[in-house]
């Protein structure tokens, strides 16, 4: 069955997409600033976790039309968008195709969701043997420091900040087990799906069908 998961990052972490380049990381700066770097098994650029709630779902491919990279993507959108509303966050799709860069959420390019202009939630995607994984970053709050800090010739800070938002600067919820919920309720009620937790430790983390 579809798995959801919810989670977050400690150490905060810096995870490149699968073909970035390793020189675009600041090793040093990484080091004294404790953060890990790993690799996603999707594509993209790099997203500095421990200020966000990451999300990550795992189906199936749907068949026809309907399994395509951009429907399952707007399905999976539409729970993030209805359940981001239930925040008192009025977020949709946004589309892009202006300049790229290092730091994902600093990029003009793809689709995420936004407030205005401005990215809350980055994604991505990858299919293996008939499965469709995405996941994605729900920015909550900030750290000290940010992709600026950590990646080579990423631009200046108040480029990134511009092109981004969080929770917090919105105004709305942002506690990670709150977000959470109100989620996991967009997936329930603009997918039809009801859940059950997964973990045994009561963290409300992970749901499946």
């Amino acid at each position: 069955p579809p798995i959801l998961r919810w989670y977050r990052w400690r150490p905060p972490a810096l995870s490149l997409g699968r073909f970035q380049a390793e020189h675009d990381v600041d090793p040093a700066a990484c080091a004294r600033l404790g953060v890990a770097v790993t690799r996603r098994p999707t594509g993209g650029r790099a997203v500095l976790h421990g200020a966000d709630l990451t999300y990550a779902v795992a189906l199936p491919a749907p068949l026809g039309a309907g399994g395509s990279v951009d429907a399952v993507y707007r399905r999976v959108a539409g729970a993030l968008v209805a359940g981001l509303a239930g925040l008192g966050v009025d977020a949709a799709v946004g589309h892009s195709d202006g300049p790229g860069g290092a730091a994902c959420m600093a990029s003009q390019q793809g689709s995420d969701l936004r407030v205005g202009e401005r990215k809350l939630c980055g994604s991505a995607q990858v299919r293996h043997r008939g499965v469709v994984l995405q996941h994605g970053s729900v920015l909550l709050d900030r750290l000290p420091f940010d992709e600026s800090d950590l990646i080579v010739d990423a631009g200046p800070r108040a480029a990134l900040r511009s092109s981004t938002v969080t929770l917090r600067e919105l105004g709305a919820p942002h506690d990670a087990r709150r977000v959470a919920a109100a989620l996991v309720e967009g997936f329930r009620t603009a997918l039809d799906i009801d859940f059950r937790s997964m973990d045994r430790l009561d963290l409300s983390s992970n749901a499946r069908c």
